[in-house]
């Protein structure tokens, strides 16, 4: 040890970053539950009568509605199978695996700079935590679980030296 550094006491852990394999599974683990969530929280909210099976939609706007689901439901499940396979290029399935989930996410906060737009349909009101709607909080928290997911993954695949 260094001058001055005492060896960790029985009650501490030293803060390491995982070894490659354990860097990989957290990662490629981050990676699919942004995933997971980029389709089953879509799905939980907007599959009834809020949002597609809503009458006061006009029927082009339910077509949108059912695309969009459909759309992220594919590529979260091509990116969940392709983090986990032994694909040829691990770095482009990390990429995509926390590319689709902050471009669906993101835009929840770009609507927001639209005039006419909200977060809210009535008589469907969106949940708050401290005022700030939960979709907007699960949309950052997603992007971060993503964001986080591909930082470990990658770091996980760089060589120590």
């Amino acid at each position: 040890m260094g001058v001055g550094v005492s060896p960790p006491s029985g009650s501490e852990v030293p803060m390491t970053w995982p070894d490659a394999a354990g860097g990989r599974i957290l990662g490629r683990s981050l990676l699919t539950v942004a995933n997971v969530i980029t389709v089953a929280a879509p799905v939980a909210a907007d599959w009834n009568d809020s949002h597609i099976f809503n009458e006061r939609w006009p029927g082009h706007a339910r077509f949108h509605g059912v695309t969009a689901l459909a759309m992220a439901t594919s590529l979260s499940a091509v990116n969940i199978w392709s983090i986990w396979s032994d694909g040829s290029d691990p770095a482009s399935a990390r990429l995509y695996a926390a590319t689709v989930p902050a471009a669906y996410w993101a835009p929840f906060f770009l609507a927001l700079l639209v005039p006419g737009t909200a977060v809210d349909d009535p008589p469907h009101p969106v949940q708050r935590v401290a005022g700030v709607p939960v979709s907007l909080l699960g949309a950052a928290a997603t992007i971060a679980t993503a964001a986080a997911g591909w930082l470990i993954d990658r770091r996980s695949a760089v060589p120590s030296g």
